[in-house]
C-alpha cells in the first residue's frame, strides 16, 4: 500500500466518505474482545487504567479502513470490526459497552452500533443517503449525527436502537460534525464553514455562532468541564487544531492554535484534524500528518495546551478518528 500523502488541497474531499468497492470474503460480525477485559471495564468512561481508544484504521496493505482499539498509551491496538466496506469515526458509549460507526458496508453510508463483546452491528440509521460522524448524547440514549438524506447536509437525532429520528436543523447551509455539550442540552456543530452550538431539543432552537472567519473551521469538541472547545481550523493556512472558549472565539479570548508547524515546513506538508478530549480534559487525541510521519496519517496525544505531543501510532496507511468517549 503506498503512503496516504494528504495535502492542504486534499482537506475538502476528506470531509465526506469514501466509498470504496466492498471485499468479499470478511465476516461482519463483530469479534467479542477476547484475551481481555472488555471495553466497559477498562475503557474511557469511567473503567480503571490504562484506559481505551477507538479510532479507524487502513493498515497491513488493506486499503479498506476497519475500527480498531488500543490501551491510552497506544499498546494493544488490534482491529474489533471486518467485513466489507470502509468503517470509520467512531465513537464510544457512554458506559463503553458499545461503539457507534460510519460504514459503507451495505453500499451508502450508514450509522451502525455495535456491541464491544461480540456479535453483529446494527444500522440504526437505514436510508439511502449519506450518514456519517455518530456522536453519542452523554446519557447513552440518543447519538447524534449529520445525513444528507433530505437534500442538504443537516444534523439529526436518533435513539440508539434507531428509533425516534428526528431532524434537528433545517438551514440551507453545510451542517456536520455534531458534538453534545456534557449536560446534554446543546450540540456543537459546524454551519457553513463556521462553529455554531444549538439547543438538542427542538429544531433551530437558540441557534448562535461561535466563530466568524472566512476560512473554514469544524469538527467541535466540548471539553469534559464544558468550558472549552476543540475543533479543526484553516485559519492560518493549514488544517490544524484549535482551542478556545465555550463562548467562543473572541478579540479578548481568541482561539489558539494548538498544533503549529515547524516555521520551515511547506504548509502542505502539515494536516491536524479530528481533536478528542480525554474523559479527565487533561489531554487532546488527534490525527495528524506532519514530516516526521512520512506522508502517512498517525494518532497522536498532546495536552490540552498543546504541549508533550506524543505519537501513538505508527503504521504505514491511515490512522484516524480517535474517540476516548
Amino acid at each position: 500500500m503506498q503512503p496516504l500523502r494528504l495535502g492542504f488541497a486534499a482537506i475538502v474531499p476528506m470531509l465526506l466518505l469514501a466509498c470504496d468497492r466492498p471485499a468479499p470474503g470478511e465476516p461482519d460480525s463483530l469479534p467479542a474482545l477476547t484475551g481481555s477485559e472488555p471495553l466497559w471495564a477498562v475503557g474511557a468512561h469511567g473503567g480503571g487504567p490504562p484506559g481505551s481508544v477507538v479510532f479507524y484504521s487502513a493498515r497491513d496493505g488493506n486499503p479498506l479502513r476497519k475500527i480498531h482499539v488500543m490501551n491510552a498509551d497506544g499498546s494493544g491496538q488490534r482491529a474489533i470490526t471486518g467485513g466489507s466496506g470502509n468503517d470509520l469515526w467512531p465513537h464510544l458509549s457512554p458506559d463503553g459497552r458499545f461503539v457507534a460507526f460510519a460504514s459503507n458496508r451495505t453500499g451508502n453510508n450508514e450509522i451502525f452500533v455495535a456491541d464491544l463483546n461480540g456479535g453483529t452491528p446494527v444500522n440504526v440509521s437505514n436510508h439511502g443517503g449519506d450518514d456519517n460522524w455518530p456522536r453519542w448524547s452523554p446519557n447513552g440514549r440518543r447519538i447524534a449525527f449529520h445525513s444528507n438524506r433530505d437534500g442538504n447536509y443537516n444534523l439529526y437525532i436518533v435513539n440508539a436502537d434507531g428509533t425516534d429520528l428526528r431532524r434537528v436543523t433545517t438551514d440551507a447551509a453545510l451542517d456536520q460534525w455534531p458534538d453534545w455539550s456534557p449536560d446534554g442540552k446543546q450540540l456543537a456543530f459546524r454551519r457553513g464553514v463556521d462553529v455554531y452550538v444549538l439547543d438538542a431539543d427542538g429544531e433551530e432552537q437558540n441557534v448562535r455562532r461561535l466563530t466568524n472567519l472566512t476560512t473554514l473551521d469544524q469538527m467541535p469538541v466540548w471539553s469534559p468541564n464544558g468550558q472549552q472547545i476543540a475543533f479543526m481550523s484553516l485559519r492560518e493556512g493549514y488544517p490544524s487544531v484549535f482551542l478556545m472558549s465555550a463562548e467562543g472565539d473572541t478579540p479578548e479570548q481568541p482561539a489558539v492554535n494548538l498544533t503549529p508547524k515547524n516555521p520551515a515546513d511547506a504548509a502542505s506538508a502539515w494536516l491536524s484534524r479530528a481533536p478528542a478530549w480525554s474523559k479527565n480534559g487533561q489531554q487532546i487525541y488527534f490525527m495528524s500528518f506532519r514530516p516526521s510521519t512520512g506522508g502517512d496519517v498517525e494518532i497522536f496525544v498532546m495536552n490540552a495546551d498543546g504541549t508533550g505531543v506524543t505519537r501513538l501510532t505508527y503504521s504505514v496507511g491511515e490512522d484516524g478518528g480517535p474517540q476516548t468517549r
